[in-house]
C-alpha cells in the first residue's frame, strides 16, 4: 500500500512545478554547492518535478543521470531532458553498494523515517572519491505555521528534526569530509487562504495526527496569521535549510 506521503505527491504531481516556491530556491541554492562539472553516473534523490535536475544535467557526462521519486505521479509530470526517471523509495533504493559518482538530493531527505540507518545507506552508493550535496528543512520552518495552529487548533506542521541532529550524523560517520551551511528562505503569499494552497499544491500536507478541521478553527486560523505575519505584501512562510556536501574518501 502507498505511503501517505508517496500519495500526497502522486495527488500534486500536477501543481507541484507551479506550488513548490521554496523547493525551487532551495534547488538553486544547492546547485551552487555542486561542482560545475559532474562526472560519471549522478543519482538524484527526491528529484519531484526537477528543479534540481535540470540544474545538473546540463554539468553532466559520462553516465547516467538517474532522477530518483518515490512518487510515480510526481515523475509522470517531470520535465527532465537527458534524466532516467526511476519511482523508488530513498530510504530503499534499488541500486548495488557505489555504482555512482555524485549524490544530490534537495527538499527531500526530512521524509525519511529512519534517517541514521538511511542516509549512510545512501551515501555508500557514491563511489570512493565521488561527492554529495544534500540539503534538508530543519526545526524552524514554518514556524509561523506551526504558531499560528497552536495559538487555534486549526492544522499542524510535520515535525521537523533540529539541524544538530544531521550535524552529529554527518559528524559520526568515517571516510568522507564535508561542510555545512544553515539559510533561510522566505516566501511571501497573497493571504492565508493561498498559503493554505500553495502547501497543498506541493504536496507538503501530511502530518502525523493531524486534528480535524472545523470552519471556526478556519476563520480563527486565517485571522491569527494574516494578523501576526501579514503585512502590505502579503504573509510570511519561512524555511530554515541545512545544506551539506562533501566527498566520499570511504564508506
Amino acid at each position: 500500500m502507498p505511503s501517505p506521503i508517496r500519495r500526497r505527491f502522486d495527488r500534486a504531481g500536477a501543481t507541484y512545478e507551479a506550488s513548490a516556491l521554496v523547493q525551487r530556491q532551495v534547488a538553486v541554492r544547492l546547485a551552487a554547492l555542486c561542482p560545475d562539472r559532474l562526472c560519471g553516473a549522478v543519482l538524484e534523490i527526491g528529484a519531484g518535478s526537477g528543479f534540481l535536475t535540470r540544474l545538473l544535467t546540463p554539468r553532466q557526462t559520462g553516465g547516467p543521470y538517474v532522477a530518483l521519486d518515490l512518487s510515480s505521479g510526481m515523475l509522470g509530470h517531470a520535465a527532465m531532458p537527458g534524466a532516467v526517471k526511476v519511482a523508488a523509495d530513498g530510504e530503499r533504493p534499488p541500486f548495488a553498494d557505489a555504482p555512482f559518482h555524485f549524490l544530490a538530493s534537495a527538499s527531500a531527505m526530512h521524509w525519511y523515517a529512519d534517517p541514521r540507518r538511511s542516509i549512510p545507506a545512501d551515501l555508500r552508493l557514491v563511489r570512493p572519491g565521488g561527492g554529495f550535496a544534500l540539503a534538508f528543512y530543519v526545526e524552524g520552518t514554518l514556524g509561523e505555521l506551526a504558531q499560528a495552529s497552536r495559538a487555534t487548533g486549526f492544522g499542524s506542521v510535520f515535525p521537523m528534526r533540529p539541524a544538530a541532529f544531521y550535524r552529529d550524523l554527518f559528524a559520526s560517520l568515517p571516510g568522507i569530509t564535508w561542510d555545512m551551511e544553515t539559510t533561510r528562505h522566505e516566501v511571501r503569499h497573497e493571504s492565508a487562504l493561498a498559503l493554505l494552497k500553495s502547501l497543498k499544491g506541493a504536496g507538503v500536507t501530511h502530518t502525523p495526527g493531524k486534528a480535524p478541521a472545523s470552519p471556526g478553527r478556519y476563520r480563527e486560523f486565517t485571522r491569527y496569521y494574516e494578523e501576526h505575519f501579514g503585512d502590505a505584501d502579503g504573509v510570511l512562510a519561512s524555511y530554515t535549510v541545512l545544506s551539506l556536501s562533501g566527498i566520499v574518501d570511504s564508506i
